[in-house]
C-alpha cells in the first residue's frame, strides 16, 4: 500500500475508532457498549499494526 493509502487508512481506522467510544459512551444498554467497546480495541489494534509494518519498513530499507 502507498504511503498515503496507510495515512487514509490510518485515519479511518481513527476516526471509526473513536466514534465507536462516542457510541459506546452514550449507549443505554450492554450490548452497544460492549460492541462499541470491542470496536474501538480492535481500531487501536489495526492502526499499531499499521505503526509497526511501517516500521519495519523503513528498517527493511
Amino acid at each position: 500500500m502507498t504511503s498515503i493509502g496507510n495515512w487514509v487508512s490510518g485515519g479511518i481506522g481513527m476516526g471509526l475508532g473513536l466514534l465507536a467510544l462516542y457510541v459506546s459512551a452514550h449507549a443505554r444498554d450492554d450490548y452497544i457498549y460492549s460492541v462499541g467497546l470491542i470496536v474501538a480495541v480492535a481500531c487501536a489494534l489495526f492502526v499499531m499494526n499499521m505503526i509497526k509494518q511501517a516500521f519495519d519498513e523503513a528498517e527493511r530499507h
